[in-house]
């Protein structure tokens, strides 16, 4: 299958109709600081959600990786590389010779407008979990959704990240300040693009909830906003 070049497809789409708007939903979007388990948030949401729904309604899914995967898939590029183009700053020379190569890798733009339009499909369609991936920017004029934030102080992520991975506290902290240093780019694009405030519906401190906690609220504020 020949390569989709994805120019034409990465300017900004029509919003959707006033129907479409109004049977979106229902999702959620999870945002959170390296460090805090977003995913594993998003997998006790999964089967809260669907122990609560009723026979023959549709299922909750959790979308994350999948949404690079979609986008690796239409243009046949591997996700580690779409994804390090999201992140990257433009760099004239380099995108020059990049949009005259045969092998042509989408722009950073094109890749974050994309995945954006993979996004809101999910949104409008319901029943979604999105992590990350700025998920939270993309939908916040969709109804029928809740936005989540995960923080906490740097010392518990480190401790985090040094359990998980089996490191040092020093090599810890140098991850997650250069993991954060290389999302500052990211921040700055969607905090321009999508100036919500406040940014999220909910924020929570992972060093003083658990995860379980956290996800037994987060559908307890649903059922209050009437999403489930």
């Amino acid at each position: 299958m020949a390569k989709v070049s994805l120019a034409d497809d990465m300017k900004e789409q029509p919003a959707e109709n006033a129907a479409e708007m109004e049977n979106a939903g229902p999702y959620v979007t999870i945002s959170r600081e390296y460090g805090c388990w977003g995913f594993s948030l998003g997998l006790l949401l999964l089967e809260l959600l669907n122990d609560m729904s009723e026979p023959g309604k549709p299922g909750w899914n959790v979308y994350h990786k999948e949404i690079l995967d979609q986008l690796a898939g239409e243009t046949e590029h591997d996700k580690e590389v779409l994804d390090r183009q999201r992140r990257e700053k433009p760099r004239l020379l380099a995108d020059l010779f990049r949009s005259l190569s045969k092998e042509r890798v989408p722009s950073g733009y094109e890749v974050r407008n994309r995945m954006t339009e993979i996004i809101r499909s999910l949104a409008m369609k319901g029943h979604a979990i999105l992590i990350g991936q700025g998920s939270a920017g993309a939908t916040q004029d969709i109804p029928h959704g809740l936005s989540v934030r995960l923080e906490a102080p740097e010392d518990w992520r480190v401790k985090q990240i040094a359990f998980r991975d089996g490191l040092s506290e020093t090599e810890a902290r140098l991850q997650i300040r250069q993991r954060e240093q290389e999302d500052e780019y990211l921040r700055k694009i969607y905090k321009t693009r999508y100036p919500r405030k406040p940014a999220f519906n909910l924020v929570y401190d992972c060093s003083a909830f658990g995860l379980t906690q956290i996800a037994q609220h987060v559908v307890q504020a649903m059922r209050l906003l009437k999403i489930v």
